[in-house]
């Protein structure tokens, strides 16, 4: 009878044990739910900002270019115009003096022949005002095309003044995608391997090659191990170095570029003592950091395109993160945790 007592005790403690199992994995899987739930909520709004921020850098786009071909066509027309003026200025000077001088030419004639026919002189005199109409005509139109120029001005400096706003505008869009990309980078070193998209650190030497180098030379034991952590340590160290500076300008591609010179004496020792391999690490590092941030010359994170080996978009990076998202499907993990409870 004893013995059945402790069986059923036996089982009875069996039973709190796997009832405790269960309650302390339901409560891990409702942390791990909890942790999903925010990470598709992050990617939604991320996705959300970077739907606007593109739409309406656009927009922007398509009113700054609508702008600019307004602001050119009125800087032609405010060309043709102040050249059209300064042609008629210069005919009405020309016609004023050829005009002041038939003038004093008639003046004269008008003197000498104070006797002439009283008909003949109402004539010359007709003739006089005349030509006196015709400039005032002349000076009409040069005080219209001056408004009328004045008012391009106005217009000109208005879409000026557009331009600066759509400039300022686009600054912000910049600055939300710089926010939605720096939110993407907290989010993505918590992600699992094997994605396209990842996080890079550039300007952080690859410890592969060193590897690979310091185990051709020490086979036997750990020691090629160690080797190539001071190794990779040192040379990363001389990286961050902001004193050392191993760069030379090029013209590559019609432009003058900075890069690495491979004469540096620093360098030229790495490449004879440890071969090509390491030489581009050091040399690939250096590159990164040179573009990514040459006053701090420290290693930053990048989102990065893993297959392809270049900068990843926020598009790649939020399709990626749908996919993921797909795939963990909480919906259906959420009914599995449910009945298992």
């Amino acid at each position: 009878m004893a013995n059945k007592d402790n069986d059923n005790n036996n089982i009875v403690e069996e039973l709190r044990k796997a009832r405790r199992f269960a309650v302390s994995l339901a409560r891990e899987v409702d942390v791990k739910n909890k942790k999903l739930w925010e990470l598709e909520s992050k990617c939604d709004e991320a996705s959300a900002t970077l739907s606007r921020v593109m739409a309406e850098k656009h927009q922007l786009q398509q009113a700054y270019d609508q702008a600019m071909r307004k602001v050119h066509f009125l800087g032609l027309e405010k060309e043709n115009m102040r050249s059209d003026m300064d042609w008629q200025v210069k005919k009405i000077g020309m016609q004023n003096s050829n005009l002041m001088k038939e003038l004093a030419c008639m003046q004269e004639k008008l003197a000498s022949q104070a006797k002439m026919d009283k008909k003949q002189s109402q004539d010359d005199l007709d003739r006089l005002n005349v030509l006196v109409e015709k400039d005032k005509l002349k000076s009409q139109e040069i005080e219209e095309l001056s408004s009328k120029l004045a008012d391009k001005i106005d217009e000109i400096q208005d879409m000026e003044a557009l331009n600066q706003a759509l400039i300022v505008r686009e600054h912000s869009s910049n600055q939300e995608l710089q926010d939605a990309r720096k939110e993407l980078l907290s989010i993505f070193p918590t992600l699992p391997e094997g994605e396209t998209v990842g996080v890079k650190r550039m300007g952080e030497i690859d410890d592969h090659p060193f590897k690979a180098a310091c185990l051709r030379e020490q086979t036997s034991g750990n020691k090629w191990k160690v080797k190539s952590l001071e190794l990779t340590s040192l040379w990363q160290a001389k990286v961050n170095d902001p004193n050392w500076h191993p760069f030379k300008n090029m013209l590559k591609e019609g432009k003058c570029q900075e890069v690495v010179d491979a004469e540096d004496s620093k360098l030229k020792e790495l490449r004879s003592r440890w071969g090509e391999a390491v030489y581009n690490a050091v040399a690939n590092a250096l590159l990164e950091l040179n573009e990514y941030n040459p006053s701090g010359r420290y290693a930053v994170s990048e989102l990065w395109n893993l297959k392809e080996g270049r900068k990843a978009s926020l598009k790649e990076a939020i399709q990626c993160l749908n996919r993921l998202l797909k795939a963990l499907n909480p919906s259906k993990r959420r009914r599995v945790v449910s009945t298992r409870v």
